[in-house]
């Protein structure tokens, strides 16, 4: 809602600063520059918003999908994510090198996470079963493994387009990072 709010108010903007600016001293051209400066930053913000919450469903999706088709957690991997996904949140990226350079450590972590674990599997499954429960084990692990990226690729997109709105209006990042901050006390 507050996505619609902002591009509402950079259409005012879009109009109003004109007519405001003309009363004020005649110029039109420079409220004119005002009002569409306005209207793109609002329309890019809630843009961004926009863009950002339908990749946060897609990744809050595809995170079920994931416990879902996995063979079982173990409690050390859940209160990892956990502290991981809080600490995340607090912490968004300042600009948008910022929030690339975080997309690619999530791409990286992701891939590599999912590669250990299936390796760890597979050699667990090995000196219980042999050669046929490492088989089995690495099997087991396909279905979380197709899943990964998509939550991985959701999780760095998120972070860019993070990166993107703070470059744009440094004081959003401020306000959420006091939102989480409250949250923790």
């Amino acid at each position: 809602m507050h996505s619609l709010v902002q591009l509402v108010q950079g259409l005012k903007d879009l109009v109003w600063l004109p007519i405001e600016q003309y009363r004020r001293d005649g110029r039109i051209v420079r409220g004119l520059q005002r009002g569409a400066a306005s209207f793109g930053t609002s329309t890019a913000m809630a843009a961004l918003e926009l863009t950002n919450r339908l990749v946060q469903t897609i990744q809050a999706a595809a995170e079920t999908a994931y416990d879902m088709v996995s063979p079982g957690p173990t409690t050390h991997s859940l209160m990892r994510t956990k502290h991981i996904s809080q600490h995340r949140l607090a912490h968004q990226p300042v600009d948008l090198r910022e929030g690339v350079a975080k997309a690619y450590d999530v791409v990286k972590e992701g891939f590599t996470d999912t590669a250990h674990l299936i390796y760890e599997t597979a050699a667990r499954e090995h000196e219980q079963r042999g050669m046929t429960g490492a088989v089995g084990g690495v099997l087991r692990q396909i279905p979380p493994a197709v899943v990964k990226p998509l939550i991985v690729a959701t999780e760095a997109t998120s972070n860019v387009l993070g990166g993107m709105r703070n470059q744009i209006q440094p004081d959003a990042r401020q306000e959420e990072s006091q939102k989480w901050r409250l949250g923790d006390q």
